[in-house]
């Protein structure tokens, strides 16, 4: 997946599968407005809850309810 695709995910509740096959679920932030409600901390790192990953970790994301 390249970041330019994940982008479209931004402020949606998704579940993400990274390279270890692990599952984190919870609303993709990125911007600055995220930094702040979720305790973004990393540039150029993508975060679900109090995670940061980089697009290169993920091995695949879905939208869900």
């Amino acid at each position: 997946m390249k970041k330019d695709e994940l982008f479209t995910y931004i402020g949606k509740k998704v579940e993400i599968k990274l390279f270890d096959d692990t599952v984190y679920s919870g609303i993709l932030g990125f911007t600055s407005e995220f930094s702040e409600k979720f305790g973004y901390r990393k540039p150029n790192y993508f975060t679900v809850k109090d995670l940061d990953f980089k697009v290169s970790h993920l091995k695949s994301i879905k939208v869900i309810e």
